[in-house]
């Protein structure tokens, strides 16, 4: 069964890798998508999925940045990119998020967040599922080259999303 999966996986993952090349390297939300389901697969980890809800999050997420004119993972409020989620309707048992600004190109960013051990841990974290991408022109701080690019990742609370870390010591156990 897993192996009917995985094979599901990188046939879906070679027809993105297909349309990618052929609209080119530009940043959009599914260069980016692709691009890190590209080293997913690669790990043998299913693909990420964008969910609109969490569409909606990295969005409320970017124009907050915008207007408090901040780039980090936490506001100068002190709240977490994660507050964000669950006004959205999404309710997550695991979160994560990867932030970049100043690149031209999807592959040159996911590049980097593969080069960056805590982008790389979310990009290639088993515990997600989902993501969503938010993508704009120039920077949240003011003028700038390039766009700035924010990605939620999360796993539902439902009992349909279980938890691989216990799916894997349950299968290790039998």
């Amino acid at each position: 069964m897993r192996s009917i999966q995985h094979m599901r996986s990188v046939l879906i993952l070679a027809m993105v890798i297909a349309a990618v090349s052929a609209a080119g390297a530009e940043i959009t939300t599914e260069t980016v998508v692709a691009e890190m389901n590209i080293h997913r697969v690669a790990a043998g980890l299913p693909p990420l999925r964008q969910d609109d809800r969490l569409v909606r999050a990295a969005d409320s997420r970017m124009r907050d940045m915008e207007e408090l004119a901040y780039w980090g993972h936490v506001a100068p409020d002190g709240r977490s990119p994660f507050e964000m989620i669950r006004p959205s309707g999404y309710e997550f048992r695991y979160a994560g998020e990867n932030l970049a600004a100043g690149f031209e190109t999807a592959e040159l960013l996911v590049q980097s967040w593969m080069e960056s051990k805590g982008h790389r841990a979310n990009i290639l974290s088993p515990l997600y599922q989902d993501c969503g991408v938010s993508i704009i022109d120039g920077a949240t701080t003011g003028r700038s080259v390039g766009r700035s690019v924010v990605v939620l990742f999360a796993r539902p609370t439902s009992p349909s999303s279980p938890d691989p870390r216990l799916a894997s010591s349950q299968a290790s156990r039998q």
